[in-house]
């Protein structure tokens, strides 16, 4: 290490000892940062010990590996070095491990060195190194701070990645930034944090190199490609301490069944797009069940009651339970585990895992085995009955909630923020007074003084009753309602908190295409530079992932402006990005879908469903000649003309053949053909109803199949891209399954979440469809034989005159959800000419030059 001479003269120095316990095998990381002359540690048990030490400009000066004997100290001597972040991990499992320091600290330096990590509320963050083993990408001795970093661009951009040069770099301020310099293939990118840090290569790929990495496909060059230089230095702060990431219902309606590759590939992107706080609720099924075991529950009795992994979310919320029980000890284990080298890969990362918290839920019999427990009954949710709700002020509350934080803490280490949603859409406190929430909020802080309740701002909550019974500056709100409602006043409604900002653009993980991005790139800028406001962050907060990479890249990069943005303008740099190069067919289908799909804002009209999201699909939906949607609550109107939104897709066929053969382009010529298709199903439908009110057959045999030959060419279509493939989906499944009968389980509740969603009790109250997709297999074997058995009991009726028979639209969706038909997990036929067939369908009159492509 570089010697540092001091005079006593200059610097007067103090002696402090710190100690911290850590329960677990991981990385520790100083959340303040010293001059330190020695170190010390001391361990229960035999390690090895690896410390980092760092200096100002982000270089590796000292890296040192000590074996380490139970029960003995050992310490180290340090040359003085201005330092702005030192580390340490340590191998194999350990009792908690004590790490005392003596510290010499210049107090005219003291304050002025950065942390590894903003925001973390003097949270330890914790890294199984175990997992490392069984994690790609995540090294359990790394050389160098930003090597988490670097192994996000060598698996995201394997070609490109040795062109940059990554490093954490602390300024004077404190402040998060990032700062791009270099020469033609040797890219310098420097940040105070590793989230930072790849967002500034993010930006580089978009505004310097016009290259593109997106949830939907990646535009990265021609192989070869030597990355230009930035003219100029780009320096940017970040606006904001959090860039959250992630609805709960993601967890069911995207991610349950995802296995290691694919969650770290999504959380890669996340990383890039600047994330640094993420949900993680897998592995929360295991914690309930320790939990409650404590609590006097027997093994089968509390298997029963968690549900599988597509539907746990809601349960977590206290919306439901016991469906499709009992889940398996094997499962519980498997997602644990799973959980835990996801957090790992999170921590690695300088992201924070944003934790469930305890908040009352419990068995509808908790007070049979705790007699006069003060259980409130909360009655249903869309059909399900829900958990009971543990008065706070009950003696039982705070003994689960220790259970539970306690049970979370072995398993998952901590975190900074907690979901907790009490009375998530409905349920309520009976006799137990709102104020009863400051318990919750106490038995919170008990064991995490520093972290911040998450609440979502969402329809009536928090209510105002709940907010001032709680310390509103250890709560942060997650508004997602702000493309749905201009809400302008939030700073006075959330009673002091501070909140983020959410992006809600899609539910059910439905594959609509549209976001209000007039809400997110006029109206949030201006919001946050109101005198004093309150909004610290932004939340990425659609109920599925990977679909609207235009709304996903516009709404992550809001983070970083101060002003609104041109949209049109930022439209024409986005096409250019996207397929690589200028193309003005391309720039003119995404001026059409800026002006159509995503052309709707926040208007606070009640009337007509999901109003921040697009409208679904007519041939998703439950056969009904007066569908005006395929879910129950999605919007039942187009926002746009439909006849406006058409010609982008005659405009992405003629888009160069130069630019077609990108992922991005592929997936956007799938995306735009399959909405113009879907929009087609909104013209024909009453075209239908009007032939069979009155009794024209030959129109309604002609319409009718017209609308499944429509179906078809739409699955042809979706068959070409592995991002609209039921197959995809359905092969995560089987790895979680430890016997035949656990495999029916999970397939069925794979299968149920797209289709009946529950029972029959909950598919006919509205949740039926709810999370309906555009997905080649679902389409074809699902949707359209619906679509065709309808039309043919409505051809028989207008040919005898009698009644239509009666269809039982919930057995025929049973039996398919138990279903164990196989379809293909990749993506066969051609793009390109599948499109074409749509576009001659629709009579979108393709040009010559489009012609020619055949």
């Amino acid at each position: 290490m570089q010697d540092h001479q001091e005079s006593d003269a200059e610097h007067k120095y103090t002696e402090r000892d710190e100690e911290v316990a850590v329960g677990y095998d991981g990385l520790y990381v100083f959340r303040e940062t010293h001059f330190a002359s020695k170190c010390s540690m001391l361990l229960p048990v035999s390690g090895y010990v690896r410390v980092t030490l760092s200096s100002v400009n982000g270089t590796v000066n000292k890296i040192e590996e000590i074996d380490v004997r139970a029960g003995r100290r050992c310490q180290m001597s340090l040359n003085y070095a201005y330092l702005t972040c030192s580390h340490f991990t340590w191998r194999r499992k350990t009792a908690p491990l004590r790490f005392a320091s003596s510290r010499k600290i210049s107090k005219p330096w003291r304050g002025k060195f950065a942390t590894l990590v903003c925001m973390l509320l003097k949270q330890i963050l914790s890294i199984a190194l175990f997992a490392a083993a069984l994690v790609p990408g995540v090294r359990a001795w790394s050389e160098s701070p930003t090597a988490p970093a670097e192994g996000v661009l060598e698996r995201l951009m394997p070609q490109l990645a040795p062109q940059f040069h990554l490093a954490l770099v602390a300024k004077a301020d404190h402040k998060d930034y990032f700062r791009i310099t270099g020469t033609r293939g040797h890219i310098r990118v420097e940040a105070t944090t590793q989230p930072t840090l790849l967002y500034g290569v993010n930006w580089y790929l978009k505004y310097v190199a016009h290259l593109q990495i997106s949830p939907n496909g990646f535009q990265l060059g021609a192989d070869g490609m030597k990355l230009p230089a930035p003219e100029a230095a780009i320096e940017k702060p970040a606006l904001y301490p959090w860039r959250y990431a992630l609805n709960e219902n993601v967890d069911g309606y995207s991610t349950p069944y995802w296995d290691l590759k694919r969650w770290q590939h999504e959380i890669d992107i996340l990383a890039m797009s600047g994330t640094n706080a993420i949900l993680i609720e897998r592995g929360m099924d295991l914690v309930l069940y320790q939990t409650f075991r404590d609590s006097g529950y027997s093994d089968e009795a509390i298997r029963r009651w968690i549900v599988q992994p597509a539907h746990q979310n809601w349960q977590l919320m206290g919306n439901m339970c016991c469906f499709e029980a009992p889940i398996s000890m094997e499962l519980l284990e498997k997602r644990s585990k799973s959980a835990r080298q996801l957090i790992a890969m999170l921590r690695s990362l300088g992201i924070m895992p944003v934790l469930p918290g305890y908040y009352g839920i419990v068995p509808a019999d908790f007070a049979t085995l705790h007699p006069g427990a003060h259980v409130i009954t909360q009655g249903d949710w869309n059909g399900f009955t829900r958990p009971g709700w543990l008065d706070p002020r009950d003696s039982n509350f705070d003994k689960l909630a220790e259970s539970f934080y306690r049970h979370q803490h072995a398993l998952y280490g901590d975190s900074a923020i907690y979901d907790l949603e009490i009375f998530q859409e409905g349920g309520g406190s009976g006799d137990v007074p709102v104020s009863a929430a400051k318990k919750v909020q106490e038995a919170l802080q008990r064991k995490h003084p520093d972290a911040l309740w998450m609440l979502l701002g969402w329809q009536k909550n928090p209510t105002q009753e709940l907010l001032s019974a709680l310390d509103t500056s250890h709560v942060l709100i997650a508004e997602i309602e702000q493309g749905r409602v201009p809400r302008e006043d939030r700073d006075r409604e959330f009673r002091g908190a501070s909140w983020l900002y959410g992006g809600l653009w899609e539910f059910g993980g439905r594959t609509t295409m549209g976001a209000p991005l007039y809400d997110y790139a006029v109206r949030l800028p201006l919001m946050a530079k109101r005198p004093g406001s309150k909004i610290v962050g932004t939340a990425v907060f659609p109920e599925g992932l990977d679909t609207n990479p235009f709304a996903f890249d516009l709404y992550t990069e809001m983070a970083w402006h101060t002003d609104p943005v041109d949209l049109p303008q930022w439209a024409d740099g986005y096409a250019m990005r996207r397929y690589g190069a200028e193309d003005a067919h391309a720039r003119r289908a995404w001026q059409i879908l800026l002006k159509t799909a995503y052309g709707y804002r926040a208007d606070g009209n009640a009337e007509h469903g999901e109003r921040d999201a697009s409208q679904d699909s007519l041939f998703d939906a439950q056969p009904t000649l007066t569908a005006l949607r395929a879910a129950t609550w999605s919007p039942d109107v187009v926002r746009y003309d439909p006849a406006e939104l058409a010609p982008a897709l005659t405009e992405m066929l003629e888009v160069a053949p130069a630019l077609r053969s990108t992922e991005t382009y592929q997936y956007d010529l799938v995306d735009v053909a399959r909405q113009a298709m879907a929009n087609e199903s909104r013209r024909l439908l009453p075209l239908i109803k009007q032939a069979y009110d009155t009794k024209d057959q030959g129109a309604f045999a002609r319409l009718t199949k017209e609308w499944l030959e429509d179906m078809a060419l739409q699955d042809d279509l979706l068959q070409t891209n592995s991002f609209f493939l039921l197959g995809r989906w359905l092969s995560y499944v089987p790895a979680w399954a430890s016997s035949p009968a656990e495999l029916e389980r999970l397939n069925y509740d794979a299968r149920s979440i797209l289709t009946t969603w529950g029972d029959r009790k909950a598919s006919e109250f509205g949740l039926h469809e709810y999370g309906n997709r555009d997905w080649a297999g679902l389409t074809s074997d699902y949707y359209q034989v619906r679509w065709k058995m309808y039309f043919d009991s409505l051809s028989t009726a207008l040919a005898t005159g009698k009644a239509p028979e009666i269809i039982d639209w919930y057995a025929f969706g049973d039996e398919w959800n138990h279903s164990r038909k196989a379809y293909d997990a990749a993506p066969r036929g051609d793009t390109y000419s599948a499109a074409l067939a749509i576009a001659r369908a629709l009579k979108l009159n393709p040009t010559s030059q489009t012609e020619a492509h055949q």
